[in-house]
């Protein structure tokens, strides 16, 4: 029985991944780096932030200085703060989807973007009422496809749940993402995978146990039933 939903954010709800493409790719540009959006899409994307710059700078051999990596990555947010300028993009369905669902089942969100990115959006959208937990980049060491985030995100739903009279398990989780590394850290977190070619085609996203085109065509039902083929 499905008892709970875990959304990512950046490629879910917000559709915002080409303004972090754009923000990193002229932060590290002053590093003397370049990236490309190919390589953005299939190497760094599941990443947060710091983590990315850690990637695309070992993957070019590439030693920051703590000060360097420190303006860096401020250089990132603020370059990604005057792109969105409050219009916050929301994949079409989505908002509907969430006030649907969250009068069904807990809802929690896990994220590598920042928490008060997350909360910001929420906020200005309407939709933060709608999460009981939002785990960011901030609450968590091993991003995807390490399950870690996923794990936490259901372990403080549980908490914030004390009235049940036994805790929510993973395999009555079902977790909502767009990356081939969120799908491989839903799965690895033992937890029901339902992807969406927001990001990625659809052949890339096999390892989920569902793959859509868009949550418009999802309902509360298409859900339940998903979750009762792989019990």
């Amino acid at each position: 029985m499905l008892k709970a939903v875990i959304f990512d954010f950046n490629g879910i709800i917000l559709n915002d991944e080409p303004l972090h493409f754009s923000s990193m790719k002229d932060a590290v540009a002053e590093l003397g780096i370049r990236i490309t959006k190919e390589e953005y899409w299939n190497r760094y994307l599941p990443f947060d932030d710091a983590a990315c710059l850690q990637a695309i700078c070992r993957d070019r051999g590439v030693v920051l200085t703590e000060d360097q990596r420190e303006r860096t990555l401020e250089r990132k947010v603020s370059l990604y703060q005057q792109l969105i300028q409050k219009h916050y993009p929301l994949f079409p369905g989505v908002a509907d989807f969430i006030r649907a669902i969250s009068h069904r089942l807990p809802l929690a969100l896990a994220s590598g973007a920042r928490r008060d990115e997350i909360e910001m959006t929420l906020r200005a959208t309407g939709l933060i009422e709608h999460f009981r937990v939002i785990v960011g980049a901030e609450d968590f060491t091993l991003g995807k496809p390490n399950p870690e985030s996923y794990l936490l995100a259901l372990e403080l739903l549980n908490d914030n749940l004390n009235h049940r009279h036994a805790p929510i398990q993973p395999c009555e989780c079902l977790v909502i993402e767009d990356s081939v590394g969120g799908v491989q850290g839903a799965r690895a977190a033992g937890m029901i995978c339902l992807a969406v070619s927001n990001t990625y085609p659809t052949e890339s996203l096999q390892a989920a146990h569902k793959v859509v085109s868009s949550l418009e065509e999802v309902t509360i039902e298409n859900l339940e039933s998903l979750l009762q083929e792989e019990s």
